[in-house]
């Protein structure tokens, strides 16, 4: 890595630690992306914290041909920002949050390597409604795909709802979900077609993309964001949030 990105890299981390924002970085391919996301997730295990899972972004097809890529992203979830049985963080310290709607499966083994569909399936013990929650370091929303990238997937922290197991029922509802998320006054809506057109596509393809990349391969235990259901809304401390996921057979709720 040359030594204009390490530096660009080092502000990344100070500005995730709540210091000044940076500049996206012009013409950063996503090959020095995901190498400024792994010095900086490095930094963050070296200073105590745990991964325990990953998150899956840009799962949406129809806007890959504007955004100049052929597959979806990934990025780390940590210990420190991810919650179960809390309430909604207060987002006091983020500078201007969103939140999106996402399925969330939870894996009870480590899959193969090259694992189709079915036998990814059989790696996943159970469900959950999952609310992530991002922030940018950068002086605004927007950016390339790569910049998102290098900082994490923009990723400021996940609230897991109650688990469900994974049935074969559940299975078979994933290409037919509906989902709604209402923030305060503002609602949105979407469903599978959002997440590759089945969240198990998605986990399909996070495999596919780190076996590609040589990046550590997905463990039992790992916690998978899917990607956005329904497109990100604004989030501000104290709104009032409710969200559903739904398909046949499948009712998950906040």
């Amino acid at each position: 890595m040359s030594p204009a990105l390490l530096a660009w890299a080092e502000r990344l981390h100070v500005a995730r630690g709540g210091g000044p924002v940076v500049d996206p970085r012009p013409g950063l391919t996503l090959t020095e992306a995901y190498a400024v996301a792994g010095q900086l997730h490095a930094r963050r295990v070296a200073a105590g914290d745990a991964p325990v899972g990953r998150k899956i972004g840009h799962t949406n097809p129809a806007n890959w041909p504007n955004q100049g890529i052929t597959a979806p992203s990934w990025g780390w979830l940590y210990a420190s920002t991810t919650w179960q049985g809390q309430p909604l963080p207060s987002a006091s310290d983020w500078r201007e949050p969103k939140v999106e709607l996402e399925l969330v499966l939870h894996l009870r083994q480590t899959p193969p390597a090259q694992a189709d569909a079915v036998t990814l399936a059989k790696c996943i013990d159970a469900v959950a409604l999952g609310l992530e929650f991002v922030d940018r370091p950068y002086p605004a929303w927007g950016g390339s795909v790569a910049d998102s990238v290098a900082a994490g997937g923009v990723h400021a922290g996940l609230w897991i709802g109650e688990a469900h197991p994974c049935t074969a029922g559940v299975l078979s509802a994933l290409s037919q979900l509906s989902a709604t998320l209402v923030v305060g006054d503002l609602q949105s809506s979407g469903g599978s077609d959002l997440v590759l057109g089945n969240p198990l596509t998605a986990l399909l393809q996070l495999q596919a993309l780190l076996e590609q990349q040589g990046a550590p391969g997905l463990q039992a235990g790992e916690w998978i964001t899917t990607g956005a259901l329904a497109p990100a809304l604004p989030y501000a401390p104290g709104a009032a949030v409710t969200a559903r996921i739904a398909g046949p057979g499948l009712s998950l709720a906040l």
